[in-house]
């Protein structure tokens, strides 16, 4: 990471850094509906939807209704949105007075959000935490750049650029955080800082905010 200083745009991810999240809330709530477990595997059919769902090529109506037809008999819709949302756990309050501060400090041009997510999750995420208790999303982040509308997501090279792009932003001067190593390593690719967010990293003390 590069002295704080030289930074001007902060782009963050959203599961594992600003929102808590535990993926296997949603695996034991699929199987507990029966779905085969073999199902949420690498290439699998419900593995690859998921995906596709992420990108943006699935709605969310079918999206659910696809799962659940993939369970036991009687699951509905709303149970497999249950089971996905799931996931979602808090957005804790001094992360986003963080994300306050930070778009109040001199020289930093921009603050925003890019994440692999879906529909379910990016609503969810909002209605609880982001537009909750009178806060707004524009309060958090100048740009928002989400897998699900962009039809990209990490650790593809071009979900960077067309950050870089949008914000007008020098990379050099620009830091992406992440919980994952594989996608901050294709955002330092890309000419960005990084800062690989894991439970041993406070982000707001590694940032000094």
């Amino acid at each position: 990471m590069t002295q704080k200083s030289k930074l001007q745009n902060y782009i963050f991810d959203l599961g594992g850094v600003l929102l808590d999240i535990r993926i296997q809330n949603a695996y034991e709530r699929f199987v507990a509906l029966g779905l085969p477990p073999a199902e949420l595997e690498q290439g699998a059919e419900i593995n690859k939807l998921m995906e596709n769902y992420q990108l943006g090529w699935v709605s969310t109506q079918d999206f659910c209704k696809q799962v659940a037809a993939k369970c036991s008999a009687g699951t509905k819709p709303i149970d497999i949105e249950h089971a996905w949302n799931s996931i979602c756990l808090d957005v804790a309050e001094r992360k986003l007075e963080a994300l306050r501060r930070l778009r109040k400090t001199d020289g930093v041009a921009s603050v925003s959000l890019l994440s692999n997510t879906n529909e379910l999750h990016w609503e969810c995420c909002c209605k609880n935490w982001i537009n909750a208790n009178g806060n707004r999303l524009e309060d958090f982040f100048d740009k928002i750049f989400l897998s699900q509308e962009l039809h990209l997501q990490k650790p593809n090279s071009e979900i960077f650029n067309t950050a870089i792009r949008e914000l007008g932003a020098s990379p050099a001067e620009t830091i992406f955080l992440d919980d994952s190593p594989v996608n901050t390593a294709a955002a330092a690719n890309c000419g960005l800082q990084t800062l690989t967010v894991t439970p041993d990293v406070d982000w707001i003390k590694a940032l000094g905010i």
